[in-house]
C-alpha cells in the first residue's frame, strides 16, 4: 500500500523536546539548538539571581541532565563578562 508520510514535529515541539530533556541538545537540528540557546541563557541568568549557593545548586539540579552542563557553562560565561 501507500507509504505513510514521516511524522515531522513542529519546531516548537522540537524545542520543547530539547528543553524538557527528551532529546539531547547535540542531537537536535542546528536551528533548534540555536533557538534553545536563549532559554539556556535565561536559565543561567535566573540561577545567577539566586544569592544562596545551596539554593542555586538545588535549582541547577532541576535542569534536565541533558542541559545542565550547558546552563552551567553559560553561567560561567556570563559571570566572566561582568564589569
Amino acid at each position: 500500500g501507500p507509504s505513510l508520510p514521516k511524522v515531522v514535529k513542529l519546531p516548537s515541539q522540537q524545542l520543547d523536546d530539547v528543553l524538557s530533556g527528551k532529546v539531547a541538545y547535540a542531537d537536535a537540528p542546528v536551528a533548534i539548538q540555536s533557538w534553545a540557546r536563549f532559554s539556556i541563557y535565561q536559565g543561567a541568568v535566573s540561577l545567577m539571581r539566586i544569592a544562596d549557593k545551596e539554593k542555586r545548586n538545588a535549582a541547577l539540579q532541576k535542569v534536565p541532565a541533558t542541559l545542565r552542563d550547558l546552563v552551567r557553562d553559560e553561567v560561567v560565561r556570563l559571570w566572566g563578562m561582568r564589569g
